[in-house]
């Protein structure tokens, strides 16, 4: 049914961690998608795994499925995977951003010293769009050399809006996402938004739809409040953007699993609501 995209690892110096000796190799596999993968294994859906480096050399495989997930911290991302993943949603595949700060940075994959082929990557831009990139370089004061790729947010339907988290809060109950989930308007899920999470971007996507949104601590002017949203492919099929990196939290805790957390928020872990949510995306994808 799923094809589920790990992130490509953190880049030192952008942002990201630097490697950790205790994650035995598994990049961070074992911290954000394993809960997702245990939850969705265990509830007997037919799943396969697909890496970036595929979905960026042989990304008319994408196709295949039902269903395309990215999960936890998804940001970077070359021309091709964006390219491909997009031709993929326009043939009718459905999408899951299960995530937070996912398709923001583009890179090439570079050859390593040896020779062997997409070994090496580094930033070499955003997915803004040419608009809103000359408008945060004109409002941050920024210059940089290389051109933006286009917009995530024409994927994905939001884009990163800032570190830390809070509440998933309901703004739409009657929506087919919430069915049997018992909440209201203004009920809350605390700590399932964080670390970095998405937020509404203007598009004029057809059947947009803002299902979840609210503020997010730290308060600050360039962070954008939460949203989740969900809008409708070309072909009968939908993108739901959860635009949390903390989400499969509320799926699953696997054995030896250990909690993310945020100064200013941390997950409180299963919770049967966001599992009740995620079968019914995955009921949408497989009708």
């Amino acid at each position: 049914m799923e094809a589920i995209h790990p992130g490509l690892p953190r880049l030192p110096g952008h942002g990201g961690r630097p490697h950790r000796s205790n994650r035995g190799g598994a990049g961070e596999f074992l911290l954000w998608e394993f809960p997702l993968s245990y939850w969705i294994e265990q509830q007997g859906y037919d799943v396969s795994y697909i890496s970036n480096l595929d979905t960026h050399r042989r990304g008319e495989r994408l196709q295949r499925a039902k269903g395309f997930i990215s999960v936890g911290h998804d940001e970077y991302w070359t021309r091709k995977m964006y390219d491909n993943a997009m031709a993929a949603r326009d043939a009718g595949v459905n999408f899951a951003f299960l995530s937070g700060n996912s398709v923001w940075g583009v890179v090439p994959l570079l050859p390593s010293s040896s020779g062997q082929p997409h070994r090496v990557m580094r930033r070499e831009g955003k997915f803004l769009g040419q608009e809103t990139y000359e408008l945060l370089q004109e409002a941050r004061g920024e210059k940089h050399d290389y051109p933006p790729g286009p917009s995530g947010s024409k994927l994905m339907g939001g884009r990163t809006a800032g570190i830390g988290g809070g509440a998933w809060t309901c703004t739409r109950p009657r929506h087919w996402l919430y069915k049997c989930t018992g909440m209201k308007a203004g009920d809350t899920i605390p700590g399932l938004v964080g670390w970095e999470w998405h937020g509404a971007a203007k598009n004029d996507l057809p059947g947009m739809e803002v299902v979840a949104e609210g503020p997010m601590m730290p308060e600050n002017d360039r962070y954008s409040p939460h949203a989740a949203t969900i809008y409708d492919g070309p072909k009968d099929n939908i993108v739901f953007n959860a635009g949390t990196i903390w989400w499969a939290q509320g799926l699953s805790s696997p054995p030896g699993h250990v909690l993310p957390a945020h100064r200013h928020a941390k997950p409180e872990g299963p919770d049967p609501r966001v599992q009740r949510m995620m079968s019914n995306v995955f009921d949408r994808f497989i009708e």
